[in-house]
């Protein structure tokens, strides 16, 4: 019997989390000054998704770690 463990990445994201993950992108963007469809936010919003999958769930934390980011 074949056993595979399914990594958090390989989850498929639902429309509720893209919903989250949208509106954090939007009020980094919105702070930063920043226009969604730049190199620079398109990076921040791969930052978002990845620590998504990586457990932070909470959209306050997301917001906090992604402007870090920057």
């Amino acid at each position: 019997m074949l056993r595979s463990t399914i990594h958090p990445h390989d989850l498929p994201l639902f429309s509720e989390d893209l919903d989250l993950l949208s509106q954090v992108l939007d009020k980094v963007c919105n702070e930063r000054g920043l226009v969604r469809t730049t190199p620079e936010a398109e990076r921040i919003g791969a930052v978002i998704i990845q620590l998504y999958r990586q457990g932070v769930k909470d959209g306050g934390k997301l917001a906090d770690l992604a402007k870090a980011y920057l």
